[in-house]
This record gives structure tokens, C-alpha cells and sequence, in this order.
């Protein structure tokens, strides 16, 4: 009797270990689920060399060359060149692709606000008076 009382809690152990440890394996992909939700996204990679347009309602489009790099503490930077005295010195594009360009135009500071998608920034601007829009698009590398 008393080899019988143990061979069944026996049993009955070795059935609650495997219902255990079936129960912990069906939750794994849950759990791998949640853990890929909860990682911090990255901000998209955005540099390189633009070549913008600057839409100025009623006065043209004025074309800029913009590039994108990092300084020695991998902060993001920016300079630009063009014809009609914008000067791009700053940016910051945020995990969703909100991207800001900072800068001045004849000694007045301006926030340039957009969106970045795919190899393309652009977005509106409404700065004293000036109203319009903005583009840059990516150049390819060029392969020689």
C-alpha cells in the first residue's frame, strides 16, 4: 500500500511538472510579443546630403544644398548652401520622423517643422510673414 500512495504522487508530480512547463511554453511567444513592443524605437537614419526646395508663396523657389552629419559627440548637424542667405545650422528628427530644422536668414532665427519619409523631408513654414513650403529629397550616392 504505502509503494502504491508513492507511485501515484509520483505520478501526480511528474503530471503537475509537465502541466507547468506546458503552460510556461505556450506564454513564450506572448512574452516575446510584448518584450518587441515595449523596445525603444530608433530615430530614422537621416544623414547625408539634400537637395531642397524652399516654396515661398509669392515670391518662388529658392534651391538649397543641405547636409546632414553628425559632430564628434553624435549630435546631428547641418550645413547649407544657397543663394539667398539661409543658413540651416541645426536638426533633430525624433522617433516618429518629426524633423526640425533650425537656422537664420539675414540675422533672423527660424524653425523650419516637417516629417521625414523614406529618403524625403518636408513640411510647411509660416515665419514672419513668409508662408510656404519644403522639400529635401536624398541624393543617391553616385557610383564611379
Amino acid at each position: 500500500m504505502q509503494k502504491s500512495m508513492r507511485t501515484v504522487w509520483m505520478r501526480n508530480l511528474w503530471l503537475r511538472y509537465g502541466l507547468c512547463l506546458g503552460i510556461v511554453v505556450s506564454l513564450l511567444p506572448i512574452a516575446a510579443r510584448a518584450y518587441s513592443l515595449d523596445e525603444p524605437k530608433k530615430a530614422p537614419v537621416i544623414e547625408g546630403e539634400y537637395d531642397m526646395e524652399i516654396t515661398v508663396t509669392g515670391a518662388g523657389i529658392f534651391p538649397v544644398e543641405l547636409k546632414v552629419m553628425r559632430d564628434e559627440q553624435g549630435k546631428l548637424i547641418c550645413e547649407s548652401k544657397d543663394q539667398i542667405g539661409v543658413s540651416f545650422t541645426g536638426i533633430t528628427v525624433d522617433d516618429t520622423g518629426q524633423v526640425t530644422l533650425t537656422g537664420n536668414y539675414q540675422g533672423m532665427a527660424f524653425e523650419f517643422k516637417g516629417k521625414l519619409e523614406g529618403d524625403t523631408m518636408k513640411g510647411e513654414f509660416d515665419i514672419s510673414g513668409y508662408v510656404g513650403t519644403w522639400v529635401a529629397t536624398r541624393r543617391k550616392p553616385s557610383q564611379e
